[in-house]
Order: C-alpha cells, then structure tokens, then sequence
C-alpha cells in the first residue's frame, strides 16, 4: 500500500535518528521555505530523544516509525517505493533547504523533460569544508554526484531507487551514474541549495564513514556496477582536467574562499574540467538559466552492452557535448 495517498506533486524525504533539534530546523526550512504543494515524510528508525512526539505533533508531517536502524538506502526504499507523487527529494535530517530551492528544481523539471535529475549544489556550514563554495565531488569515472537532489519518481522507480547494495556512503553517486544511464542529464543548481550542518565533521571525519560502511567496499560495488564507463581518462580528458586546473589555479592565485571568475566558482572551475560528461561550453550554454554543469552520456555509452539501464533507456537527446560524443 503506498505510504504517500496525498495528490500532491512532490514528495520530500527526510530520515532520522536521535537528532530533534536538527530535524526542527530541516522541517522548519522546507516548509517555509516551499511553495510547491508537497508531502514531508519523516522516517524514524527508532529515536528516543523526543522525536516521535514531535512528528506526532506537527501537523505537516506524515511520519513512518520504522523502530529500527536498517541502513540508509533500505530506509528511504521502504518508503519511497509507495510514493505516488510525479517528483522526489531526498534529505538528510543534518540539512536545511534555502528557501525557494525545491520551487526551483521542480521548475527545471517541469519544462525539460529531458532532465533527470537536478542536484542540489550543498555547502559544508562546518567542518573544513566549510570554506569551499559548495561540497560536491567526481567519481573515478568523471561524473559529479549529486548528493541531494530532485527527480521524478517514475525515473528513481525505473533504477530501482537507491542501491541496497550499499550500508549507506555511495548511495547517492550510485543514483546519479544510474540516472544518465537511463539516457537522461542530470544537471546542478547554479545557487547553493542546501547548508549541509555536518556535526561530527571535526570530531569523527573519515571514521564514521567507515563505521557506516559496515565493512562493506562502497567503492566496489560502484566499479563493478558501471565497468562499461571504465575508460574514463582518455587522453582528451585528462588533457581538459589538467589545462583547467592550470588556467583556475591562476586565475584563483591568492583569491578568496568566494571568489568567483567569469561567474564562477574555484569548485565550478574543477568540477568543469573534470566532469567527463560535461560540454567545455557548459557555462556560455546555460546562461540565464538556474542550473549549470549538465551532464549527459553520449549515445554509444547508453546503448552499451554494459550499461545496465540500456533496456528502458529513453531516446533522450544529449542536448550537450561532452568529449565522449
């Protein structure tokens, strides 16, 4: 039976654990911070520090008490598998939406129906990330992982949501590759859409990342899935990686953390030159629009014998030029 009955067009996400003042303030931004008519779900595995009375109490949120830790990926599954809404994001309870993001990302959905997925650009408000424009790293196939976005439900139903095969880590590059393997682009905010309030980033770092793996090699799973992508780094990307990263790195010389050049940023310049399925035109292509650094596979790669979304691959036009094409 689906979770979500409300005909509302998108479906927000949002799990938790042991985390109540956090959650408050993700809750209070979406809600606040949303005109897009939505349903909130929150899923609890098992809090005890007050968080069921509060979603018990607040009357914008439908709550799923799931009572036990089941993994990130099985978390979200249970529930997203009976969400009936034409969108879905997904967020962590640590995050807080700058109002208008979601509005704007079901914007670019609605009037490309060629675009999979739009990532939310997320920045670090603590920890050492906090100094970058925005947290957002590439694979070692060259593709930038969105690590909160919104897409339609039917597209995150045809990849089969997340990967189960992952804990938790990797989760979300996983449904990034899977996407452009279904013949769609997935394309990133220009603006920062979520502050990303990190709380073990200076305590606990790299060691809960592993504890969460548990014991699990994340970075396999991911190899295996996409081998048909392994010739990442032709002689004509690695070419563009390192002339961009001479060229920013200049042009960056003793700049600011927010420094900007030719509108964008030190993390826009390295994800420009390393994304493998992004246009080097991608700035004069998408000017005026909300959304930059569109990616897309080339029509080979989606027809791949390897790919394992080929089946239901839409014939979907790039509508950019990577240096696969």
């Amino acid at each position: 039976m689906a979770v979500s009955e409300r005909a509302r067009p998108l479906t927000v996400m949002v799990a938790t654990f042991n985390r109540l003042p956090l959650l408050r303030t993700v809750i209070d931004a979406i809600e606040h911070g949303t005109r897009t008519p939505h349903e909130l779900i929150v899923i609890d595995g098992g809090s005890t520090d007050g968080t069921i009375e509060y979603l018990a109490s607040h009357p914008a949120i439908t709550p799923v008490l799931q009572g036990r830790l089941m993994g990130t990926a099985r978390c979200y599954n249970a529930v997203w598998r009976g969400v009936g809404s034409t969108y879905s994001c997904w967020l962590s309870d640590d995050t807080e939406i700058v109002p208008g993001s979601l509005d704007a990302a079901v914007g670019i959905l609605e009037a490309d129906p060629g675009i999979g997925m739009v990532g939310l650009k997320m920045k670090d408000t603590r920890g050492p990330g906090r100094h970058d424009a925005y947290r957002g790293g590439l694979s070692e196939y060259g593709i930038l992982n969105c690590n909160h976005g919104v897409l339609p439900t039917r597209l995150a139903r045809q990849v089969g949501f997340f990967n189960e095969s992952y804990r938790a880590y990797m989760i979300d590059p996983d449904l990034t590759a899977s996407i452009l393997c279904t013949g769609h682009r997935v394309v990133m905010t220009k603006a920062v859409a979520v502050l990303h309030h990190r709380e073990w980033a200076e305590q606990e770092g790299d060691e809960k990342v592993a504890r969460e793996m548990g014991g699990i090699d994340n970075f396999a799973i991911y190899r295996r899935k996409f081998a048909f992508l392994a010739a990442a780094r032709t002689p004509a990307v690695r070419l563009r990686a390192g002339a961009v990263r001479y060229v920013s790195g200049a042009l960056f010389h003793l700049a600011g953390p927010g420094a900007t050049r030719a509108g964008l940023s030190r993390r826009d310049w390295v994800n420009l030159g390393g994304a493998r399925f992004t246009s080097p035109l991608d700035a004069l292509q998408n000017r005026g629009r909300p959304y930059h650094l569109v990616q897309a596979l080339p029509a080979s790669l989606v027809a791949a014998a390897g790919n394992p979304y080929r089946a239901g691959a839409a014939a979907v036009a790039p509508q950019t030029t990577c240096l696969e094409n």
